[in-house]
């Protein structure tokens, strides 16, 4: 089937009528006559030769065949929309919007903004935070970063980029530890461990790990988030179990503190997914950046060193662009 003949009108109507199960507010949402609606929907039916919609009663429900073409082409509007708006952004000043994990957005990615923002003034980056059991919204976003190792199908943002791997161990607030130190792994019985319902299996690991008998550990506090989780471990509440690379910038301030530091185990890996082709540059100085921060992170690369990291990085780029000046 050549795409010059397909019904691009009636599929849209046809996706609007889907998507809000009504004929009625279809039209409202189009701008059209309901009979519009109808004619069209009826044109698409005529063209494909199956029935989409049925009445039960009164009210409108998908066929088999009319919930196929609605989820599949539910997916191809949202793509074809994501890139019309990445076009637009294009116009004056440069727009990056990311879609990230919530705690990852929070912790590790929004502090950094500020220093990408430094080094790149004329690019502005929105972020939105995404929840576990989310679904990403590939269609809407020019980044989406990911936990996991499972890739997704995805058209647009079909470049996969590695980040880091969770490196998970204990955290706590210095004001705690000041109350009740951990001299040794077995002392963690005297906080409150915090966990999330998000990451159920933590705390077992690590006392697994540490050798600490954990049935004789009993109580504590357990949020929905690690967010909140975290939170609570910073208002001194107890200790939990969480990625430390997430929080390097509260340890470096010394909102939080790491009394057993070789005492980790690996956690889930995250990705970045980007669109494949590297036309705008704002976006390939800033997949740069961040691929640059995430694998610097170990070497203790943030704030204002990552800032003069990333200069150093430029100069040397630019000075291998340019070509050498002859000497009169």
């Amino acid at each position: 089937m050549k795409l010059r003949d397909l019904p691009l009108v009636s599929l849209r109507t046809f996706a609007v009528v889907a998507d809000s199960g009504s004929v009625t507010a279809a039209a409202q949402t189009l701008g059209v006559t309901h009979s519009a609606v109808s004619k069209q929907v009826k044109l698409l039916e005529r063209w494909l030769g199956q029935a989409l919609f049925i009445l039960e009663g009164r009210r409108l429900v998908l066929t088999p065949f009319g919930d196929i073409l609605s989820r599949k082409l539910g997916i191809a509007l949202e793509d074809i929309a994501g890139a019309c708006a990445y076009v637009q952004r294009q116009r004056e000043r440069r727009t990056i919007t990311v879609e990230a994990p919530a705690t990852f957005a929070m912790y590790w990615l929004l502090p950094r903004v500020s220093v990408f923002r430094a080094l790149e003034p004329q690019t502005d980056v929105w972020v939105s935070t995404r929840m576990t059991g989310q679904s990403p919204n590939f269609a809407g976003h020019d980044l989406v970063v990911m936990r996991g190792e499972t890739a997704p199908a995805t058209t647009r943002l079909n470049e996969r980029v590695f980040l880091f791997r969770e490196d998970m161990t204990v955290l706590s607030s210095p004001r705690l530890l000041a109350g009740k130190p951990l001299a040794n792994p077995a002392d963690i019985t005297s906080h409150q461990l915090i966990e999330s319902v998000t990451r159920p299996q933590d705390w077992q690991a690590w006392l697994k790990l540490a050798n600490v008998n954990h049935a004789i550990v009993a109580g504590g506090h357990r949020f929905d988030h690690l967010f909140v989780a975290i939170q609570a471990v910073r208002d001194g509440l107890g200790s939990s179990v969480v990625p430390r690379n997430l929080f390097q910038m509260a340890i470096a301030n010394h909102e939080l503190a790491c009394p057993f530091p070789h005492l980790n185990f690996q956690g889930e890996p995250y990705f970045a997914y980007f669109a494949g082709s590297n036309i705008d540059p704002a976006m390939k100085r800033f997949k740069e950046w961040l691929v640059r921060e995430a694998r610097s992170q170990d070497s203790g690369l943030t704030g204002s060193a990552a800032v003069l990291e990333h200069k150093k990085h430029r100069r040397s780029t630019t000075a291998k662009r340019e070509p050498a000046k002859q000497r009169p």
